[in-house]
């Protein structure tokens, strides 16, 4: 099933639950980590840490697989959900979507507050980055800049 992401994303928050809930990214990262699971199994692990019913735990795996993020297939009584895509590839996917839309409506404003943002609080992301433009462009690398592996 292709992924049916509608992203919301919340750029205050931290981590995944950017663009997932907190739910969902915990029920993801358990997912990621296990491979393959039941939402019983699910609603075991999350059920140690706080109080959680079964059916919020059913409901919210099988958005996921609307959503296209899990796959799920019956196996006697019980569905089995196994991540559709990776945790970097998830990650990979929102980055560009997020990236793509701020680049089609606002790109001047996107380029400029990303180096600004960069000189200000990465400056050594900066340097690959300006790095990684002149590769691109098979450009000559200033002296004092040397290749880096991206």
């Amino acid at each position: 099933m292709p992924l049916n992401l509608r992203l919301r994303f919340s750029p205050k928050k931290d981590g995944l639950v950017k663009v997932l809930g907190p739910l969902e990214t915990e029920i993801m990262r358990l997912l990621w980590q296990e491979k393959r699971s039941t939402v019983k199994k699910i609603h075991r692990k999350l059920a140690l840490q706080r109080e959680i019913a079964y059916t919020t735990v059913m409901t919210t795996m099988s958005r996921l697989a609307e959503k296209g993020v899990l796959n799920r297939h019956r196996e006697g009584l019980a569905y089995v959900y196994v991540p559709s895509i990776t945790e970097d590839e998830f990650v990979a996917m929102v980055v560009r979507q997020v990236l793509d839309g701020l680049l089609d409506d606002y790109s001047d404003m996107a380029i400029d507050y990303m180096i600004d943002y960069l000189v200000k609080h990465n400056p050594t992301e900066l340097r690959r980055l300006q790095k990684a433009i002149q590769l691109r462009a098979n450009l000559p690398l200033p002296n004092g800049l040397a290749p880096v592996e991206l």
